[in-house]
């Protein structure tokens, strides 16, 4: 994994319509594997069949961690922490997943750290979860940063972070902290002696402004991470909203990147 050209996915939300256009453009970039850091189900229509979609990369899904809507579905302690909406979701999710998919969400990890990279859904301060908007709020989440580099998702918002403070245990200060919103196409540099969290934003329901699908290549043998914006399908993907009983919000959303 060292030198390998990854596709960061997170936030799928039940878009397969996403999710496929989103699998596509990664291939076409010749990708060396996926890692995908939750939220796979949630809001959209699809969730079944965005599981089996991810389960279908195989051996090439180098990582794959639970998020907070996975967390629902499996305790009430986290189901209560979402909004209305959220909830309608989550039991309308439920009620459509079978056993083997229900054994996949449960065997999830919470986090996974792999050759110099943590894979955290949401913060990697245990027992947080806390959005990673700005550097504020990265400063404290850099105390759980013990690797190069943590992938995070939760925000739906693509942002980068890195710090030269190098104790993991230490506070950085929020000066000592950088924070740069992520561009389509534009490489962002992970610098050697520096610890970073970088955030690909949301396959499934973006929430930047940007409807388009959004994605991250993390080219570890380069040291770059470029965010990648892909369109797709919205009205297909409305539809299937539209007609399974969730809250109409949710496809209304869509369309806008919010």
């Amino acid at each position: 994994m060292l030198d390998a050209r990854l596709a960061v996915l997170s936030d799928v939300h039940g878009n397969l319509e996403a999710l496929e256009a989103v699998l596509r453009s990664a291939e076409s970039l010749g990708v060396d594997g996926y890692l995908c850091l939750g939220d796979s189900v949630g809001y959209g229509a699809a969730p079944t069949e965005c599981l089996d979609r991810l389960k279908s990369l195989g051996d090439r899904l180098l990582g794959h961690v639970r998020g907070n809507h996975e967390d629902a579905l499996l305790t009430p302690a986290s189901f209560n922490e979402l909004n209305g909406t959220a909830r309608l979701a989550i039991v309308w999710t439920s009620r459509r997943l079978g056993a083997e998919d229900r054994h996949f969400v449960r065997e999830l990890p919470g986090a996974v750290a792999i050759d110099g990279v943590d894979l955290i859904h949401d913060t990697p301060i245990p027992s947080e979860r806390t959005y990673l908007r700005d550097a504020l709020a990265a400063a404290g989440a850099f105390r759980g940063v013990r690797q190069p580099l943590c992938l995070v998702g939760h925000t739906h918002v693509p942002i980068a972070f890195r710090t030269c403070c190098g104790e993991p245990d230490g506070l950085p200060a929020p000066t000592e902290v950088e924070a740069h919103l992520l561009h389509e196409g534009e490489p962002f540099p992970l610098l050697a002696d520096h610890r970073h969290i970088l955030n690909p934003g949301s396959v499934g329901q973006p929430r930047d402004g940007d409807p388009r699908a959004s994605f991250g290549l993390l080219d570890l043998g380069r040291g770059l991470f470029t965010l990648q914006r892909i369109p797709y399908d919205i009205p297909a993907a409305q539809r299937r909203i539209e007609s399974s009983g969730l809250p109409p919000v949710l496809a209304e959303r869509l369309a806008i990147g919010a």
